[in-house]
């Protein structure tokens, strides 16, 4: 839309500097030739109101409000023009070929009815003796008459045909444009998306093989972290093999595969998968939500909605401090709340927290990396869910994430949570 609205402000300002000389040009040869026969006063108005819409054209052009009443700067001309004429002859037609200037203008710049305008405004500007001359006919003044006008007709008529097509191919190119544009950004998103989401799970499997291989460690605890490094594999597997299906599909979002999914065990593996990065960091992950909570979901999904509250709990923590996994039920819904004990969100930020590339100031002062799309991503497929994910609560002593999903059937009920386990250590 910028470039349309520059291409037409450049192409307005030469056509009324084209008008504008042409004027000087005529009127130049009009006092050289026969100064005495002009009516100075009406040659003065025609010529100065055309000189002062090329003034106003030049100042005001690229203006959108100059831009929406544009049709007015032709027009004007045809007066200015006329009345130039008028001073000169007043049986001219109307400035001879200097109309057809602004007429084939409008006719191809509006189209048909800016050309029927046109024509309206000549006859009311034309002299009664104009139309006189039709009565009488003489053959002398069948240029005058006829062919002019007939020309004239004729050039508009096809200035506006081709307006017209032009118009409409601008139109159809500006779409396909614009699809293409939208098919770039939806494959960059998704690319972007899917990259993002690959980097917890490679995180979790490079951390966890790198413990096997030092590990001195007991059988059943390599055995464990073995287990870690094959599920987080396999969800990279399904990530990669979504990320093929939807480049097939021309599609920009991941495609859900709903199964009846126990949200408690998608916890205790992201609770897993994130044990390698809490324990560099001495950080102590805390789940208190104990009993099944069955939910028709892709499981692959949320867990990467829980993979990035846990990593985020983690990485944005302060060394040696806690996260809190809890849960409450209400209904048919279970929300899970994943409470920190790092320095918070800013009151300005929180907002903001999950939108596409956003990462609050003390994220982007710290030295941890991030790209600002794993809450975006995560709240998306919450909803996509019937669910949501939101800020529950932030301060200088933690943040709250509580991710809220629909329970599928009947569930066993949850046994009451403890004041402290709600409120995940020092936040209410």
């Amino acid at each position: 839309m910028a470039r349309h609205y520059e291409g037409y402000a450049r192409s307005l300002l030469e056509f009324q500097i084209v008008v504008f000389g042409a004027l000087l040009v005529v009127g130049t040869a009009l006092l050289l030739s026969r100064p005495n026969s002009l009516d100075p006063m009406l040659y003065g108005t025609g010529a100065g109101l055309i000189a002062l819409t090329t003034l106003a054209t030049v100042l005001g052009n690229r203006t959108v409000l100059f831009q929406r009443f544009s049709l007015l700067v032709p027009l004007v001309d045809i007066v200015g023009i006329r009345l130039t004429a008028l001073a000169d002859d007043p049986m001219l037609s109307g400035g001879a070929l200097l109309l057809m200037l602004p007429i084939i203008w409008i006719a191809y710049s509006f189209g048909p009815w800016g050309f029927v305008i046109c024509l309206a405004l000549v006859a009311a500007t034309s002299p009664s003796s104009f139309f006189a001359g039709y009565a009488d006919f003489d053959s002398k003044e069948f240029t005058r008459l006829v062919a002019f006008p007939l020309t004239m007709v004729i050039m508009s008529a096809a200035a506006g045909v081709s307006g017209t097509r032009i118009r409409r191919k601008r139109r159809e190119l500006a779409a396909q444009t614009a699809l293409t544009e939208q098919a770039v950004r939806a494959r960059d998103d998704l690319i972007e998306a899917v990259t993002h989401e690959l980097r917890t799970p490679l995180t979790s499997i490079l951390g966890n093989a790198e413990l096997v291989q030092r590990a001195s460690e007991h059988a059943q605890t390599v055995e464990r972290r073995a287990g870690v490094i094959v599920r987080n594999a396999e969800q990279m597997e399904t990530i990669l093999a979504d990320l093929l299906l939807a480049r097939s599909t021309g599609t920009s979002q991941l495609e859900l595969h709903r199964a009846a999914t126990d949200i408690r065990v998608l916890i205790d593996h992201s609770h897993a998968a994130s044990r390698a990065a809490a324990d560099a960091r001495q950080v102590t992950i805390d789940v208190t939500a104990a009993s099944p909570a069955w939910a028709e979901v892709d499981p692959s999904r949320i867990r990467q909605v829980l993979d990035n509250l846990l990593t985020n709990a983690v990485k944005y923590n302060r060394v040696g401090g806690t996260v809190t996994v809890s849960e409450t039920r209400d209904g048919d819904t279970v929300t899970f709340a994943i409470t920190d004990s790092g320095c918070g969100i800013a009151a300005a930020d929180r907002a903001r927290v999950f939108e596409p590339y956003f990462r609050t100031e003390s994220a982007r002062l710290s030295t941890q990396s991030g790209t600002g799309l794993g809450l975006g991503i995560s709240r998306d497929i919450a909803q996509r869910h019937g669910g949501d994910l939101r800020l529950a609560h932030s301060s200088a002593a933690g943040s709250r994430f509580e991710l809220t999903l629909p329970l599928a059937g009947v569930t066993v009920a949850a046994p009451p949570l403890s004041v402290s386990a709600l409120q995940g250590g020092r936040h209410g």
